[in-house]
């Protein structure tokens, strides 16, 4: 920026040529018009500065609203420029200290600078500034001031840079009939009092004007590192794309900005992301071959418009389950007492390590394959419910109830029989009774406890004493050697005991011999 984006207005260049003239016409010892005349210009200036407050407030708040909005760029800025206006303020009021010192000498302690009451007093100025020596303290501290806006200046803004030396010049005058005037004297020296409040006003109003000129060059620096788009975009990016009900969806909907002229370089675990044509997005893609959580990260490098690369870098999330389903049959929901049932429990979209089970009537324990429960009462409904933690929050998934039954009776055999025939060789040859649950899920073992074997004979039934365990005893072989064809035998008060721990007697087993 320069300065033609704050000139020198038609009003500002009419009261700064009143100045020149009036200067000259005292020189020539005008009369009493001439004075007041420079209270005019005096109160010209005072406005020009009020205008140059306003304008400049303006822009330290469009600085201040930038700097809360995108503190990241704006923010040393506006730093900078609050600077600016620390030591413009600092300034002014050291100047207007002064003024207020030449009027209360003048016009006692009570004076004011908009109401001058010896405006044409001759000596006030020059004991103050010229005597005291404070006219060269100012100037200093012009020159400070000066040099401390052009050190915040780029070297190449040439026209800016002069502008602020030219309004800001601080050097002695050109020399008269061999005269070396110095720039206090020629400001102070030989003047009314009036005129030289006026000379002050008018080096107030160049501060002001300078305080302008570079807080605007500073402002054009907001967008001069800006990046430029040329293609937006509507986007959605739900918070995610499965929801429970009774849950809140949730969803960022908001307009992106891309510069399809620039491709950036976007690397995800150290490898190149391919770029989708015409989106300036990265493609990412993993084999999704094993089950569990998983973290990637990467950083978009990407060239501002000085030629700088930005990088900007991210990091995300994903879960990978194995697929699942669920079939429940609902008049087959049944779990049998005294037995581990095996459970199968998922919530679709929602990890197994963040899922909670809980039993009524039972127990139920998490296994490296699912669950397992283990119902107590039977008859009574087991109840198995579900919580999930979803957003670090604990939420209840739903429950099931179940019928608690007790395993069912085995059948007990010989050589794979209950009834019917069967050849004395058949029955040597076994070893005893066995039994289990025929086209039963579960794998349950039944021990035979004791059995009673009866023989048919001519005058009615040989009874044998009870046998203990379920295979035949030497004494229950010497029995079938002697049986013949057409006689029965029986397996009466067989006594079972399976996994579930509950005793059972089973019914009779009738053979007859072939």
């Amino acid at each position: 920026m320069s300065v033609k984006n704050c000139p020198e207005t038609p009003r500002q260049r009419m009261i700064s040529l009143m100045y020149l003239v009036l200067t000259a016409m005292l020189a020539l010892n005008v009369d009493k018009s001439v004075i007041d005349a420079f209270a005019l210009v005096d109160k010209g200036f005072m406005q020009t500065i009020s205008n140059f407050n306003n304008k400049n407030q303006t822009v330290y708040t469009h600085f201040n609203n930038a700097a809360q909005e995108n503190p990241q760029k704006v923010g040393e800025l506006n730093r900078s420029v609050q600077k600016i206006k620390e030591r413009t303020d600092t300034l002014y009021n050291y100047i207007t200290h002064f003024k207020e010192m030449i009027v209360k000498k003048a016009d006692g302690p009570n004076g004011r600078i908009d109401s001058i009451v010896n405006k044409e007093d001759m000596n006030f100025t020059e004991e103050i500034m010229m005597t005291k020596k404070n006219g060269t303290l100012l100037k200093k501290a012009i020159e400070d001031y000066r040099n401390f806006l052009l050190k915040n200046i780029d070297p190449n803004e040439a026209s800016l840079i002069a502008s602020i030396k030219e309004t800001l010049d601080t050097s002695d005058p050109p020399g008269v009939e061999g005269s070396k005037p110095t720039w206090e004297s020629s400001k102070f020296q030989g003047y009314p009092l009036i005129a030289a409040i006026t000379l002050m006003s008018k080096m107030q109003s160049d501060i002001r004007n300078s305080e302008s000129d570079v807080i605007n060059y500073f402002y054009t620096k907001i967008d001069a590192s800006s990046f430029k788009f040329n293609k937006l975009k509507a986007q959605v990016i739900p918070k995610s794309d499965y929801v429970l009900q009774g849950d809140v969806y949730e969803a960022k909907v908001f307009i992106s900005a891309i510069d399809t002229t620039a491709v950036p370089e976007i690397t995800v675990n150290g490898n190149a992301l391919p770029i989708i044509p015409g989106e300036n997005a990265g493609l990412y893609r993993a084999n999704a071959s094993t089950e569990g959580t998983f973290v990637y990260k990467g950083v978009i490098n990407f060239k501002n418009p000085n030629g700088m690369y930005v990088q900007y870098p991210f990091e995300k999330e994903y879960q990978v389950a194995k697929p699942s389903i669920t079939v429940s049959p609902t008049k087959m929901n049944v779990l049998y007492a005294g037995l581990p049932n095996p459970i199968s429990i998922s919530v679709p979209g929602i990890s197994s390590r963040d899922i909670q089970v809980s039993m009524q009537n039972g127990r139920i324990e998490q296994t490296a394959n699912g669950f397992m429960a283990y119902p107590e009462k039977i008859g009574v409904k087991a109840i198995i419910s579900v919580n999930a933690t979803v957003d670090k929050v604990v939420k209840p998934m739903g429950s099931m109830e179940f019928r608690v039954k007790s395993v069912p009776d085995p059948v007990a055999t010989v050589a794979g029989k209950k009834e019917g025939s069967i050849t004395k060789a058949e029955l040597m040859g076994e070893d005893g009774l066995y039994a289990n649950i025929p086209d039963f899920d579960f794998d349950v073992k039944f021990k035979v406890l004791s059995f009673v074997l009866n023989i048919s004979a001519s005058g009615g039934f040989e009874d044998n004493n009870p046998t203990a365990g379920g295979l035949f005893t030497a004494d229950n072989k010497s029995k079938f050697k002697n049986l013949s064809r057409g006689q029965r035998i029986y397996f009466d008060d067989i006594q079972v005991k399976g996994d579930d721990g509950i005793t059972r007697t089973l019914p009779s087993i009738s053979l007859k011999i072939k």
